[in-house]
């Protein structure tokens, strides 16, 4: 027959056992696919990112993430450039969680003139800055992306009297540095250029989520060079795939131009979610 003794300490091991379980899954970054380049982040410390919100009309989110509620609490939201399928759903996000937003420059003065975003709620930067609106522990670092953008205030704001279009700057990714020191580097919409090197030797990520979908960006062959001879992370997530018939390209072409490398291809479908 056991002792007292005994059964207390293997109590007292499985509850140390059970709680550095705990304390290791609390430092994770958790990952949530939404689909095309639509992303949430959750940091170690229960900080929530989104990235490029464009779920209501976008065919590939899962149904219930097309009832914004869906998302919980959101402290920020990163936007890419102003194109439709990455700010779809940014107005009515920003206004339901009270959400922070980052965006470059022009695009967030743009959005906060017509009345879509909150000027008081609203980053403005630009490449090459670094800002810490979720506090000191996280930094989101805004880098090149080779691609255009602009404002659609037809589909944005249907009941704007002023011009069709504004300008949204130049397009941007996004490398964010979490608080256990997991590093994300967010591509946007990109064609691969040569600088995609400094990322690597900047910020050596530890994850990149990069487009693949070709025509209006990245096709897989040239995603899988910028990801195998430039950025350089651990672990690659191929996304902006699949959601319109001109962006056709799939995550297995992707893989087979990757070719042998060290580099771990996580191939996720909407809904997923991943932890870090």
């Amino acid at each position: 027959m056991r002792s007292a003794s005994a059964i207390l300490a293997r109590a007292g091991l499985a509850l140390t056992l059970w709680l550095a379980a705990g304390a290791a899954f609390a430092q994770q970054v958790e990952v949530l696919w939404l689909g095309h380049a639509a992303f949430r982040f959750i940091s170690p410390t229960g900080k929530v990112i989104v990235v490029d919100p464009f779920l209501k009309k976008n065919p590939r989110t899962p149904a219930k993430y097309k009832d914004l509620a869906t998302l919980g609490k959101v402290d920020l939201i990163l936007i890419t450039h102003g194109h439709t399928d990455h700010t779809a759903d940014l107005s009515e996000l920003a206004a339901l969680t009270g959400a922070t937003i980052v965006a470059n420059y022009e695009l967030a003065l743009g959005l906060g003139a017509v009345g879509l975003v909150d000027p008081a709620k609203t980053i403005a930067m630009n490449k090459g800055g670094t800002v810490t609106p979720l506090g000191p522990s996280i930094k989101i670092h805004m880098v090149h992306a080779e691609h255009s953008s602009s404002a659609d205030l037809l589909t944005l704001k249907p009941d704007n009297s002023g011009p069709r279009y504004i300008t949204g700057g130049a397009a941007v990714g996004y490398v964010i540095a979490f608080e256990n020191g997991f590093r994300v580097y967010v591509s946007g919409d990109t064609d691969v250029f040569g600088d995609m090197a400094l990322i690597n030797r900047f910020f050596k990520p530890d994850l990149a989520l990069v487009c693949i979908g070709g025509h209006y960006m990245m096709d897989p062959e040239r995603a899988a060079y910028a990801v195998r001879e430039l950025i350089k992370p651990k672990q690659v997530i191929p996304m902006h795939w699949g959601t319109l018939p001109l962006i056709n390209r799939t995550p297995a072409e992707f893989r087979a131009a990757l070719g042998d490398t060290p580099i771990k291809m996580l191939e996720m479908k909407p809904g997923d979610t991943l932890r870090f």
